[in-house]
């Protein structure tokens, strides 16, 4: 079924309204994914589609059969009707309800290489590309979860805690384990709960290789048992919608600094989710939280917290206030709104010390952050 509901499909096509734009093209293949098919359709992978800016949708899928199951449209076109063209098939689609002149939006650059065979056969057909045009107000609508969506999403965030909790009794159940042997744990576990998949390659880094952001190897078969900092980063697909957590390890004694820096990443975790009500400003949380860890000489090199949902990264960031003049020109400010859902995920890295991170995923109310996941530090004595 389509993500989106029939107001926020109706808001997508007013900005297309208002910029003269008669149709957009959503492409989705292995060559170029998005996501925007999936929320604009309910089908999940392998198609075109066309919005027509007074709301009529055209589905032209690779495969007619999980279309048929999954999609929500008002018309599909079968491109094996067309001699297996979608180029035939989408010029009939658009020509049969515009005629030979009309503006057609692309969302991609290679989208707009491939369609331009239009202007060669329908010269007044005029097609653009424009980076705050119907792509961007896809992301917009994305961000505000819908019931069902949360729905959802809460499903998954209980099943990731039964696997958090599974973590520290594998651990101390296999203490020669590698990093390798923690990841192929959850993945096969989550598969177990029914998980789609993995949101994203599973990240598990021992003291050796915690300071990395995003360690290479996602997981070695180095030990992970070991003095100092670790930690696994990780999430399912549930439904179609991401969770992501950070579970932060501690083995053995650590060191003053180390010691610092979990309390500090502790301390403004806890700090940051209670900032979290609507209306808040993304940009003033994440500065917050980024100049407390400045304070107390420790480095933050990402982004306090993303948005989760159809994908694993996705709006809004909680992200500072760009310095850059040519970024800042482009910029907005984002006030949280209910129903938005999205990670607190502060972290340090230091290159003698090892790194740590807590990540939960968390969702604005009426009240405040409520909080999906439970994610936490997990502590392990060395014998």
């Amino acid at each position: 079924m389509r993500v989106a509901t029939d107001q926020k499909l109706m808001k997508i096509c007013q900005s297309m309204k208002d910029r003269n734009v008669d149709a957009a093209l959503i492409t989705d293949f292995e060559r170029n994914r998005n996501l925007a098919l999936r929320y604009l359709s309910g089908l999940p992978t392998d198609a075109e589609l066309i919005l027509f800016a007074d709301g009529h949708t055209t589905l032209i899928p690779w495969d007619l059969e999980l279309a048929g199951i999954e999609a929500q449209v008002d018309e599909m076109l079968n491109p094996q009707d067309f001699d297996r063209s979608y180029r035939k098939a989408r010029t009939h689609a658009l020509t049969s309800r515009l005629g030979k002149k009309f503006t057609l939006e692309v969302t991609t650059a290679e989208s707009y290489f491939e369609v331009t065979e239009f202007q060669k056969n329908f010269p007044e057909i005029r097609i653009v590309c424009d980076p705050k045009g119907v792509g961007y107000a896809i992301s917009q609508a994305r961000r505000v979860k819908e019931p069902h969506e949360i729905d959802i999403l809460k499903e998954g965030c209980q099943l990731t805690d039964k696997l958090i909790d599974m973590i520290q009794p594998f651990i101390k159940g296999h203490p020669d384990c590698r990093e390798v042997d923690l990841a192929l744990f959850l993945e096969t576990e989550m598969r177990k709960l029914g998980a789609e998949k993995p949101s994203f390659e599973t990240l598990v880094a021992g003291a050796n290789r915690s300071a990395q952001i995003h360690n290479y190897p996602t997981a070695s078969t180095k030990p992970l048992v070991k003095q100092g900092l670790a930690l696994v980063d990780f999430g399912m697909m549930w439904k179609g919608y991401a969770t992501d957590v950070t579970v932060p390890m501690l083995f053995g004694e650590l060191n003053p600094t180390q010691q610092k820096m979990v309390d500090t990443v502790l301390r403004v975790h806890d700090l940051a989710i209670s900032r979290v009500k609507p209306g808040a400003l993304a940009h003033e949380i994440a500065t917050e939280a980024i100049d407390i860890l400045k304070a107390e000489g420790l480095n933050m090199p990402y982004s306090l917290g993303h948005g989760i949902g159809l994908e694993v990264h996705e709006g809004p960031y909680l992200g500072m206030k760009p310095k850059d003049p040519t970024v800042l020109k482009h910029w907005m400010e984002t006030p949280l709104e209910v129903g938005m859902v999205f990670t607190i995920e502060p972290g340090v890295v230091d290159s003698e010390h090892g790194g740590t991170r807590l990540e939960n995923d968390v969702m604005v109310t009426t009240d405040g952050a409520e909080m999906l996941t439970n994610s936490r530090i997990l502590r392990f004595a060395l014998n």
